[in-house]
Order: structure tokens, then C-alpha cells, then sequence
């Protein structure tokens, strides 16, 4: 199983790339002659990028006699000379051909958790199978197996398994074992070998190639994800959102008039973050639908979950590229939809998390300081997992509850979805209004309820069979009215489906 990056596991500060203060230098004589003899070769110092990989050949390039002596050097040396530079999105390839280990790379790729920006490869004739080190965004080594079966590594005298493809952090004294290679690890070299890295190693810097091909996906990510609309379109308005009365008033008072009637608010600050939350199912989206065709207000609406990424950075380079989108356009109204999956409690363990969070944080502070007319609508349903700092003053600053329908308006939602059914004129509307509040009906389950009703009419007068049979005409709908008993019988369906377990409805408190 990958151990994540941002799963730390605490060790002393012998990790391989770090420091040791407690480390002394011990000069050893022949590690200094060997050093200097390489230094002495003026072989392979263009190290340069290699395009076409194919054509790579270190015969050609370092003479046979330097890389023979170079492969001399203890390889657990070389491989920590390369890890005191190795950084985040590089990788660093042990084994004795570049191009098997390129392919033994490809085919356990799915799980790196970064794109690869730099690759360093060590040559070594006594090496029979390959191997892959990274430095994760923590600043540890880990070992990814390449190869096609388990390898083992000994850590702390204990001895685990690590499967094709996944990875685990690595510190000194650590030994690796597969079919015959036994490498035992270390964080620094006997010597300083940085002067004659260019002599044991190759560098295939791809930065600038990954940081344009990335660039090309973030944009390629947000345009598939933001869906806009221009002007007032004929699409829901307030009108059409039963038993949120107060929610509504808010929304016209904070945006709408001052969208429409900017002079009136000359001089103020006007808040541009909010919050709405409450049970699902209350019309929190349909709110915001509405307030944008009311504005006719360039609108850009987006799930939380959506911008995040598995490649480390993307993610906050995704809500940079949304921001600014909205930005272009303004005035307009951007909505993130389940907002707690992306701006939850920062604890300080999940790193990639709090980054999200600040980036969120840090163009928020940009719309204020800017005057930007843009607004932004956080909806969620799990408000008491955001974090603070999203829900203080001058960024998500204005709190609108979206709770659940006193009775007056379940009658007013059921209004609503029925003002184009053809119902029974002798049906007691107000036993169904009051059936649906007692069963702690919100928005959406009446719009549901509803459906079930013509459902169980239609299932009543024959029209399905009809349909089977190929008999149905349109005249048979002129008579079809959906009765008191459909709309009973369809509450009791909801209720067998939705309302069986003891746990109370979403959202709901009361006993």
C-alpha cells in the first residue's frame, strides 16, 4: 500500500537530504584519491537536457575508463550524493541500461504522485534489476518499486515488502533487497563527491517541456469544469424557490441592489463572500441559479471536490485560474458548491489541503483589496467543518442559513411543482401539505413527492399498460388528474424509502 507524502511518519534527523548536526565529517584517504582522480577526467561535463532519449548513449559521451572508475565508488555513495540534490518532482533511476529502465518506470507511473521534471540516472554494470528514488513535497526520500514483483527493505531491524509501484520512505541505514541487489542506503557519501556527479550520472532536465504541457492542463481542467452563463437566461428565479423567504431577502439585499442600483452603495464596503448552508435538499443551488438570472450576471458555478488534483500544486492553480476567470467577467457570481471538501479545518497534517485552503484564502483577500465585482457563494451542508479563517470577516463574511420549510412554506414549495400538474379540484390540499411537514419534507423531496404521485396515477388509470401495448393516444391524458389518494400513496412510498432507518431526516433536530 502507498504511504501518501502527507501521511508523515516521524523519524530522527538522520533522513536521507537532510543535515545530520550530530554528523562529523571523518576524512578517509581514499575516498579523497578517488575523488581526485575523477575530477581529474574531463569527461561528460555537458550536462545538458536530452530530448530524444533514444539516442542517448554514455559510451559516446564519457569515456569507458571514467565510467569504469566512477562505478568503483561504492554505489550507496553515489546514490547519496544524487539525493542531497535530488528536490520535489524529480526522480533519480538506478540499473545498468537508461532505456530498460525508462520502460520498467512507464509501467508503474499510475501511482507518482508528481510529473517529472528532472530525471537523474545512475549507470552501474553490477546493478541486474532498476530502481526509482523521489523526494516527496515533505523533503523525504521515497523508494518506488519499478520492478514487476516485491522488493524488500530493512528498516529499524525489521524487514517489509514493498509492492510493484508503490513507494515508502527511506532513511539512513536502510537496506533494499531484490532477487540478488542488496543496497544498503545512506544519507551523505564518505566523501564529496559533487564535482564528479556529472561523471557517474546523467540529468534529463524535461522542467520547462512538463511546466507547459501543465499549464496547458489546468486550462484544459477549468474550462471543463466552469460552466457559464452570459445575461439573463430563462432558467429559474426567486419566484420559483418556495420557503426560503428570508434567504431571498438577503441575497437581493448584499447582491442583487447593489448590483442594479450601484449609486445607492457608493462608498460602502460591500461584502463579497458568502456562506450558504443548511440540509441538503433546501435549494441552496437553485438559490444561486436564480440570483444570477435575476442579476443577469455573468455566472460560473463549480463542485469543491473538482478542484482538486493529484498533482501536487494543480490544485491551487486551479482555484487561481477560476478566480480569474470570474475576475475577467466581471460583474460576476462564482458559486463552489461543497465547499467543506476543499475548505475544511486545516490540522496541519493534511499539507495539500491547507495550501488549498490559503490559496482560497489568498483570492479572497485579492477581491476585497481590488474592489473586484465579483461574488462568491460557498454552499455546504457541513458548516461546522469549515475552516475559521474562510468564514471570518472580508472573506466568506456573510453566513445565510438555508434551513428546512416551516409548514407555510411546504405549502408554498408544493404551490410551486404543482402549479402545472393537473390535480383532482376536490382534493384537501391541506391534509397533503400537512402529511408532507409532519414527514419533514424540504425542497427537493416535495419536488419528488410530486413525481410519485403522477407516477402512481398514471400507474392507476392504465396509461403505463396502455403505453406497453402499444394503445395509448394523447386523449388519454385529457382526464388524467392526479388525486388526494395518488398524492397519499406517493408520501408513503417516499417515506418507506426514505424515512426507514431511525436516524432523523437530514438536517433536522426537532423530536
Amino acid at each position: 500500500m502507498r504511504i501518501s507524502s502527507i501521511q508523515a511518519i516521524s523519524y530522527s534527523n538522520n533522513k536521507i537530504g537532510n543535515k545530520a548536526a550530530n554528523n562529523e565529517k571523518k576524512p578517509n584517504e581514499e575516498a579523497r584519491v578517488n575523488q581526485t582522480s575523477l575530477s581529474a577526467y574531463p569527461y561528460g561535463m555537458d550536462l545538458v537536457s536530452r530530448a530524444d532519449r533514444k539516442n542517448v548513449s554514455f559510451t559516446a559521451d564519457i569515456s569507458k575508463t571514467a565510467l569504469v572508475l566512477a562505478q568503483q565508488l561504492p554505489v550507496e555513495d553515489r546514490l547519496a550524493s544524487i539525493f542531497q540534490i535530488l528536490k520535489h518532482g524529480d526522480i533519480l533511476l538506478l540499473g545498468k541500461d537508461f532505456n530498460k529502465a525508462q520502460i520498467a518506470l512507464k509501467k508503474h507511473l499510475s501511482k507518482l504522485g508528481h510529473a517529472i521534471k528532472k530525471e537523474y540516472f545512475i549507470p552501474d554494470n553490477k546493478i541486474e534489476n532498476n530502481y526509482a528514488f523521489i523526494r516527496n513535497s515533505l523533503g523525504d526520500v521515497e523508494l518506488l518499486n519499478i520492478n514487476d514483483k516485491n522488493l524488500f527493505y530493512i528498516t529499524g531491524g525489521k524487514k517489509y515488502y514493498l509492492e510493484p509501484g508503490n513507494s515508502f520512505y527511506v532513511v539512513n541505514n536502510d537496506t533494499v533487497q531484490y532477487a540478488n541487489d542488496v543496497l544498503h542506503l545512506k544519507d551523505r557519501p564518505k566523501a564529496d563527491l559533487s564535482t564528479s556527479r556529472h561523471i557517474f550520472s546523467r540529468v534529463y532536465d524535461h522542467s520547462e517541456k512538463v511546466q507547459s504541457e501543465l499549464a496547458k492542463l489546468n486550462a484544459k481542467t477549468v474550462s471543463s469544469m466552469i460552466l457559464q452563463q452570459k445575461g439573463v437566461s430563462k432558467g429559474v428565479t426567486f419566484k420559483d424557490i418556495g420557503g426560503q423567504s428570508k434567504a431571498i431577502a438577503e441575497l437581493k439585499n448584499s447582491i442583487l441592489f447593489p448590483v442594479k442600483f450601484p449609486d445607492a452603495y457608493t462608498g460602502d464596503d460591500i461584502t463579497r463572500g458568502f456562506i450558504l448552508y443548511g440540509p441538503a435538499g433546501t435549494g441552496k443551488t437553485e438559490l444561486c441559479r436564480a440570483l444570477a438570472n435575476e442579476a443577469g450576471m455573468t455566472s460560473s458555478y463549480i463542485s469543491g471536490a473538482s478542484f482538486q488534483s493529484k498533482w501536487v500544486g494543480e490544485s491551487e492553480a486551479n482555484v487561481r485560474a477560476w478566480f480569474d476567470a470570474l475576475k475577467e467577467n466581471q460583474p460576476s457570481i462564482g458559486v463552489i458548491d461543497e465547499i467543506d471538501a476543499i475548505a475544511s479545518n486545516r490540522s496541519g497534517q493534511d499539507v495539500y489541503g491547507d495550501k488549498l485552503v490559503d490559496q482560497i484564502l489568498t483570492c479572497m483577500t485579492d477581491i476585497y483589496n481590488e474592489s473586484d465585482d465579483v461574488f462568491i457563494l460557498g454552499l455546504t451542508n457541513k458548516y461546522e467543518k469549515l475552516d475559521p479563517a474562510i468564514k471570518r470577516a472580508e472573506r466568506f463574511s456573510k453566513h445565510i442559513l438555508v434551513g428546512e420549510p416551516d409548514r407555510d412554506g411546504v405549502a408554498e414549495i408544493f404551490k410551486i411543482h404543482t402549479k402545472n400538474r393537473k390535480l383532482d379540484p376536490n382534493m384537501d390540499t391541506d391534509l397533503i401539505v400537512d402529511k408532507m411537514y409532519e414527514a419533514k419534507t424540504v425542497g427537493s423531496d416535495i419536488k419528488y413527492i410530486t413525481k410519485l404521485a403522477k407516477e402512481d396515477m398514471m400507474k392507476r388509470l392504465g396509461i403505463y399498460e396502455k403505453m406497453e401495448n402499444g394503445t395509448f393516444t394523447d386523449s388519454d391524458m385529457n382526464n388524467a388528474y392526479i388525486t388526494q389518494e395518488d398524492f397519499i400513496n406517493a408520501i408513503n412510498e417516499f417515506k418507506t424509502q426514505h424515512r426507514t432507518s431511525s436516524r432523523k431526516p437530514i438536517g433536522f433536530n426537532k423530536q
